[in-house]
């Protein structure tokens, strides 16, 4: 089973469309009596908490009400993905056990969601939609939450005796779950996730990504000529620092790497100190010396 967290700053109205297949099907509702307990439909609502399920309308509307208490959160809105190999069918008590957990693994608690399982592909996968202002109005899901959702899948997987995703399969699932442009997202996250640790500066970062094929690109201040923001193109898509991870903006990927840079910095203000010391001493010594004090 593999993750996968779509930062799109798409709407509730938007997400819950996709969701609910209404583009790709052409159906505009899903009618209470029969829609979402048909099985032969390619999108079923497995579970929802906090809003209505039988129509995605009215289901973005109890999401939006929600983001209402903190108005000031612009992305409000979580959406994942969890995807089994092909042939893999846990069934759907399970699959819900397992999105729950998920959710309480990534910090998304106490808040509205839903579950909803897709048949459309050889491979059975869910979307996760979830409120990122939870039911007291506080805003949850910061940070690193791809990577957390990763690892959740990860320990999940192992929890249920899943099929482990090798390395070929996972690429070719990736492929095939998502949409092209999250997938080319998804690659620069992983390629970034690897050259972070191995860069001090943003010129290592830069030549790192150049390597794979991954331009950078800085927006400036029309003023200062102060870089203001980041993006990466990675062949014909181009994505904002910030929308292929938070952590990845300018503001902090700068920070990470300064972070880096301090115990470096430290050790060399402390060799240059000594040097300073050694000098001083040598320069006192020759001065004595040329007085005849130290005879």
């Amino acid at each position: 089973m593999i993750s996968k967290v779509f930062i799109t700053g798409q709407t509730f109205a938007e997400t819950c469309r996709y969701v609910f297949q209404e583009q790709k099907e052409g159906i505009k509702q899903h009618p209470a009596a029969q829609g979402l307990e048909n099985q032969s439909k390619q999108a079923v609502v497995l579970y929802a908490e906090g809003v209505r399920r039988h129509d995605h309308q009215l289901m973005a509307e109890d999401f939006a009400r929600q983001h209402r208490f903190t108005p000031e959160k612009e992305k409000p809105v979580f959406h994942g993905m969890l995807s089994f190999p092909a042939g893999e069918n846990p069934g759907d008590s399970r699959m819900i056990e397992i999105a729950r957990k998920y959710l309480e693994e990534i910090g998304m608690t106490r808040t509205q969601f839903a579950i909803v399982k897709h048949t459309d592909k050889e491979h059975l996968h869910m979307h996760i939609i979830a409120n990122r202002v939870d039911n007291d109005g506080r805003i949850i899901g910061k940070g690193l939450i791809i990577e957390r959702g990763i690892k959740a899948a990860q320990k999940l997987t192992r929890e249920y005796k899943l099929t482990p995703e090798h390395t070929k399969n996972l690429g070719k699932t990736h492929l095939d779950a998502l949409h092209e442009p999250d997938a080319y997202r998804y690659r620069l996250y992983q390629a970034i996730k690897e050259l972070l640790p191995r860069s001090h500066t943003l010129a290592d970062l830069e030549k790192g990504l150049l390597e794979q094929g991954i331009s950078t690109r800085y927006r400036y201040d029309r003023q200062t000529g102060a870089r203001q923001g980041i993006s990466f193109r990675i062949e014909q898509y181009c994505f904002q620092g910030s929308k292929v991870d938070p952590a990845y903006s300018l503001r902090n990927l700068t920070a990470t790497l300064e972070l880096k840079q301090q115990p470096e910095q430290k050790l060399q203000l402390e060799k240059e100190k000594q040097q300073n010391e050694e000098q001083s001493l040598e320069r006192s010594w020759k001065q004595r010396h040329s007085l005849g004090l130290g005879l």
